[in-house]
């Protein structure tokens, strides 16, 4: 303990108080002793007027670098200064403490805090005015409930002319037991928050209730009972359908001048309880340069462990549309790597992401295909998920696979569009990332060749990604986990948005890294990126067309159309 540690401040702080009892009249201590905890208090007394104050003074197991907590010797609220009925919030705390503040000081604080909040004559008591700015989750510890203020909701309010009373429906979290107000109206269609997932229904419970706009410059009637909070509404215009009784959950929230305010109705008990509002805020956390993903396709080959966390980052980073592609199913033992957790087990990880994405991005579309690439799969649906692949904005290929490959770069050869690439290496010692984008890189097989030959041109072996990043038949267990994917992965989700947003003037000087996280093979220490210059796209050769060629294609395709049109 510090007092055994640091006799020399043990003394001092004794002294100090022993001063300070010495100088001022309203203080007494009586007397000093250890805790439960083995910590160092003193019991002692505040006098002002005819109230006496029985205070402890309470020194923390690693005073001096925390702060010595005062409060009464009894719980009792004393000040609007208090945490609940126990420690006073004095002039010094955590967010400013130093380790030369001594305990008589701390009993000064409380001295001048407890002065200066003590009546003047009977109908006079100052609250002083408070240091302290407390943050969301401060004010929610002391509350059981609450409901969210989605910006999408609080502009609908505000656009909503009062004075009204409106249907609404709510969603109560069964974890959680915080409402999201869901509807507004019934109008149809009826307005529903397009930020609020559809799949939250599932694990939430469904409750009727209503929105009552007021008039502009009416103040929200003050929180009492059911009735009076009913008749109020109504005098303000919003009155409730004649004979209606709200249920047992019945939900009311009142909103005037851009305020909002959710009320539990309980007109049986006549009472009313007030949800703590959780705010959006006004500010979205979204550089403006990234609105143009929200128009743009991504098509995901592979939904593994690394496919899933390059998904999830770039629905949060406002990419719009989706197209996943992976056959492979959510096991227990990919709980150690994916994003996914136990809600998909059993289920295909590119549903289980599909979902995952609603959570995070409800706006966000996503298509599946369970097909395996380069498979045994029938011609036809692979035909249909490479035809859906041209469609994409940019395609990234997470499977590790070299068959999958070969096969995505003949086909966004053919379309023109963009691959990028990556590889996480067996061990996690790092992994690769690529791409190529027509017109600007070599295509992909070349680009990979040449990555290949720059590894020669240092007599090394280009490594491979081992199958789950796990076992390799040579040397043995190799383990990648969940860290070692999530950066070659989180590289890989920043190179897909430049790609994306920037086609011509990359931040990025080259189209391939090999990115290092021990020092390992070509990595000379952790975090060594390596560049690889893939040099310049081959020249492209436009074959000639053949007039007469064309010409019976026309042909065939103008008999078709007529035989469909007589049919």
């Amino acid at each position: 303990m510090w007092y055994m540690r640091d006799l020399g401040r043990l003394a001092s702080e004794q002294a100090a108080l022993a001063d300070l009892e010495g100088r001022e009249a309203w203080f007494t201590v009586a007397s000093v002793y250890f805790d439960d905890q083995v910590r160092l208090c003193f019991d002692a007394e505040i006098e002002i007027g005819a109230k006496r104050y029985p205070i402890r003074l309470t020194y923390p197991q690693t005073f001096p670098y925390t702060p010595i907590s005062v409060l009464p010797q009894s719980p009792e609220r004393w000040s609007e200064h208090q945490w609940g009925r126990g420690e006073l919030c004095l002039e010094w705390g955590p967010d400013n403490w130093t380790p030369d503040i001594t305990g008589a000081q701390m009993v000064e604080s409380a001295y001048r805090l407890l002065h200066g909040e003590t009546p003047n004559d009977a109908d006079a008591h100052p609250v002083l005015p408070s240091r302290h700015v407390e943050s969301l989750g401060q004010q929610l510890r002391a509350s059981a409930v609450g409901f969210v203020l989605t910006r999408a909701l609080a502009s609908k309010l505000d656009a909503t002319l009062g004075p009204q009373l409106l249907p609404m429906d709510f969603l109560m979290r069964s974890t959680t037991h915080v409402v999201i107000p869901l509807t507004v109206g019934d109008e149809d269609p009826v307005w529903r928050d397009p930020t609020v997932p559809e799949a939250l229904k599932a694990s939430s419970l469904t409750l009727k209730g209503h929105v009552a706009i007021l008039p502009a410059g009416m103040p929200i009637p003050a929180l009492g009972t059911a009735s009076g909070l009913k008749k109020a509404l109504a005098d303000a215009g919003c009155s409730y359908p004649e004979g209606y009784v709200s249920d047992v959950l019945d939900m009311c929230l009142v909103h005037a001048d851009g305020v909002a305010r959710l009320f539990w109705v309980k007109d049986g008990a006549d009472t009313v309880t007030e949800f703590k509002c959780l705010p959006e805020g006004g500010g979205g956390r979204m550089e403006p340069s990234r609105a143009a993903l929200g128009t743009m396709t991504v098509g995901l080959v592979g939904c593994g462990s690394a496919g899933g966390k390059i998904a999830t980052s770039l629905a949060r980073s406002g990419v719009g549309n989706f197209l996943f592609v992976d056959d492979d199913v959510m096991l227990p033992e990919n709980l150690v790597r994916h994003d996914l957790d136990w809600d998909a087990v059993g289920d295909h990880k590119a549903e289980g992401l599909r979902r995952r994405i609603e959570m995070i991005a409800p706006a966000a579309k996503c298509t599946v295909r369970r097909q395996q690439l380069a498979g045994q799969e029938s011609s036809g649906s692979i035909d249909g998920v490479l035809a859906l692949l041209q469609t994409c904005d940019l395609i990234i290929d997470a499977t590790a696979n070299a068959r999958v490959f070969n096969l995505l770069g003949s086909v966004v050869a053919a379309a023109r569009k963009p691959l990028l690439w990556l590889e996480i290496y067996g061990g996690g010692f790092g992994g690769m990332i690529a791409r190529s984008r027509p017109g600007l890189d070599p295509a992909p097989q070349i680009a990979r060749a040449r990555i290949e030959a720059v590894c020669a041109e240092k007599n090394v072996v280009a490594p491979r990604a081992t199958a789950g990043y796990g076992i390799d038949a040579l040397s043995g267990p190799m383990i990648a986990d969940d860290a070692d994917v999530a950066v070659i992965a989180a590289h890989a989700t920043r190179f897909a948005i430049d790609t994306l947003l920037s086609p011509g003037e990359s931040a990025f000087p080259v189209s391939a890294y090999l990115l290092g996280l021990k020092a390992e093979w070509l990595f000379l220490q952790p975090f060594h990126t390596f560049p690889v210059d893939l040099g310049q796209p081959e020249p492209e050769v436009t074959p000639a067309m053949d007039p007469n060629g064309l010409a019976t294609v026309q042909r065939l395709i103008k008999e078709r159309h007529d035989r469909n049109a007589a049919a």
